[in-house]
């Protein structure tokens, strides 16, 4: 029997064509997908929050002269730092450039960053099918072009309208993934392409690095089997100085000695040092070391910096958990739908289905080699990593894409390997090929769509709010603090030159509590401290959002944000007008 891991074509190029191809399927259906959101893109919508603030970051550091981690006008008028990758930010410009000079600026940017979306699909795509590749021999890599569009891990972050790094970071995973297998292979250019592309993943943004350290992982576990030593030196050495590089060009806020674990800093190009040294020392016992000592040694020695690099930033260990203090942790990602657990039927369905799947494959594939233990060792990482990944979206959705990748990543291996085990029956294999393709995109639907079946339909005259009809409305409010949902903060200084109190980036979280505190105080019949402390002048609400929001759960019946959804109107506010379902307020002078 041959291995059951084994590479079926080490090197498994895709050509250029292969490559366009693949991307400009996925892209269409992207876009196909999205066919209810284009028409309000094209009106100047966007569907997140994120979205319009990474959008106005990057004008704003046109204003400054080059790109920013500061975004001026929220929290009351002081400086927000918000800690995204800058890579992404410079990617929407160079898409842009071209049409500045038509369109403006403004139109050119709001194009290139709705074209992420359709791009990321086609990145992914290839990166997925180059990933695969080396263990199909090329065969079925169009299946994650077709299924990765589909699934809702995938869409919920790559719907036309939607401009952020969720999709292309888990891009840039697979391709760094697929360049490591073509390196355990042998190839020493792979080896080097391996380091630099998992360094561009944790450049985008860190989420990438257990899957990317999982990779290397892997690569270090079949060094124990074989001295891959030469290969292993030219990967810590790509990955390292990709990052110190990233980081000199693209620091944090606070200097390129900044701790920080959302974003590229000192803690991950650290890594990238610990990883090389790691390298380097077992490049030195395939070397020196006896035969019977090499693997033990290569063991400790690895997992002794790793331990020191963990133990410099414990923090990293705690994930999302270490940004915030753990008082404020529930009520400020209670308000963030990205890092909501995954705690209903249809949810579950959707988000882990295809990765359950994918990680019954995976332990299939382990069982058969279970006799060859360089090949079982890498089957049982990959379930690691998928299990991580199935793992952290049951708590966060804000994860999901990556075990959405993974399912359609393994769609060609599982292709191929159905086609070699029932070759003598063609019908068969053809029927286990279409179960297959289809089976994880119907079990990601089908329990929301019976869900939705069964729900009353929403009344066509029901009141819905648009900021972007309620602009005109704000023009009182121009360079003076409104008080809102912190979720419509980032869309308010997109379109418009009022100050927020607050919205949902953790450097923030001062003035998000700020804006809780005031919106769930008891009104009372003069203006209450809370709200006086933000310093608003206005007050911006929309009924239609008013009882779906977390910022009214368990509030009091007489706090500012229950009362105002009853349509009932404190008397130290003054009502300007309404549109767009939005209704303006001026707070009274003689209430303060």
């Amino acid at each position: 029997m041959k291995a059951a891991g084994r590479l079926q074509d080490r090197r498994a190029t895709l050509s250029a064509a292969t490559c366009t191809a693949l991307a400009l399927v996925a892209a269409a259906i992207t876009i196909l997908a999205s066919a209810r959101t284009i028409p309000a893109v094209l009106h100047g919508t966007l569907f997140d929050p994120d979205s319009y603030m990474r959008l106005v970051r990057i004008r704003q550091g046109f204003a400054a002269g080059h790109l920013v981690n500061i975004v001026l006008g929220d929290d009351s008028g002081h400086p927000l730092v918000v800690e995204w990758s800058r890579l992404f930010d410079a990617v929407i410009v160079a898409l842009a450039a071209p049409l500045a000079p038509f369109i403006g600026w403004t139109r050119a940017l709001f194009a290139a960053g709705v074209a992420t979306g359709p791009l990321s699909a086609g990145l992914l795509a290839v990166g997925l099918a180059f990933a695969a590749s080396p263990l199909t021999g090329g065969r079925w890599i169009w299946a994650p072009a077709i299924i990765a569009p589909l699934l809702p891990g995938i869409r919920s972050f790559n719907v036309v309208g939607i401009v952020h790094y969720h999709i292309a970071q888990v891009a840039l995973t697979a391709i760094a993934i697929g360049c490591t297998l073509r390196a355990g292979a042998g190839d020493r250019r792979m080896a080097w392409a391996a380091g630099l592309w998992g360094g561009l993943a944790i450049w985008m943004m860190p989420e990438t690095m257990p899957f990317v350290v999982l990779g290397f992982g892997a690569l270090g576990y079949l060094w124990l089997f074989r001295r891959l030593g030469f290969i292993l030196v030219r990967i810590g050495a790509g990955f390292a100085a990709t990052l110190w590089f990233a980081l000199w060009i693209d620091p944090p806020h606070g200097g390129m000695l900044t701790p920080e674990i959302d974003r590229l800093s000192i803690v991950y190009a650290m890594l990238g040092l610990a990883i090389a040294t790691s390298c380097v020392g077992l490049a030195w016992l395939d070397r020196y070391a006896p035969e019977t000592r090499r693997a033990s040694l290569g063991l400790i020695g690895a997992t002794c910096v790793f331990a020191v690099w963990l133990a410099a930033y414990p923090e990293v260990a705690l994930g999302p958990y270490g940004l915030i203090p753990a008082k404020a942790m529930h009520i400020f990602f209670g308000s963030i739908n990205e890092d909501q657990p995954t705690d209903t039927l249809a949810l579950a369905a959707s988000r882990l289905g295809p990765a359950l799947l994918g990680l019954g494959y995976i332990l299939h594939r382990f069982w058969r080699c279970r006799h060859l233990p360089a090949f079982a060792g890498i089957w049982l990482i990959a379930a690691v990593g998928l299990t991580l990944a199935a793992g952290l979206t049951a708590r966060m959705m804000i994860f999901q894409q990556y075990p959405a990748a993974f399912a359609a990543g393994l769609a060609p291996v599982a292709l191929h390997d159905i086609s070699a085990r029932f070759a003598s029956t063609p019908r068969r294999a053809a029927t286990l090929r279409l179960g297959l393709v289809w089976l994880p995109v119907v079990l990601a639907y089908v329990p929301a769509l019976a869900l939705a079946a069964g729900r009353s339909a929403t009344p066509g005259n029901q009141e819905r709010c648009s900021l972007r009809a309620a602009s005109a409305l704000l023009a009182p409010a121009t360079g003076r603090i409104v008080l809102t949902d912190p979720s419509l903060v980032p869309e308010l200084l997109y379109r418009t030159r009022v100050i927020g109190v607050g919205s949902l980036y953790h450097h923030g979280l001062r003035a998000f509590m700020r804006d809780w505190k005031a919106w769930r105080t008891p009104a009372g019949v003069a203006e209450p401290a809370a709200v006086r402390s933000t310093g608003a002048a206005f007050v911006l609400f929309c009924r239609a959002d008013g009882a779906h929001s977390a910022l009214g759960h368990g509030a009091a019946a007489d706090a500012l944000w229950p009362l105002l959804t009853s349509g009932q109107t404190p008397s130290w506010l003054q009502p300007l007008g309404h549109a767009g379902g939005y209704r303006l307020y001026r707070i009274r002078i003689s209430a303060r």
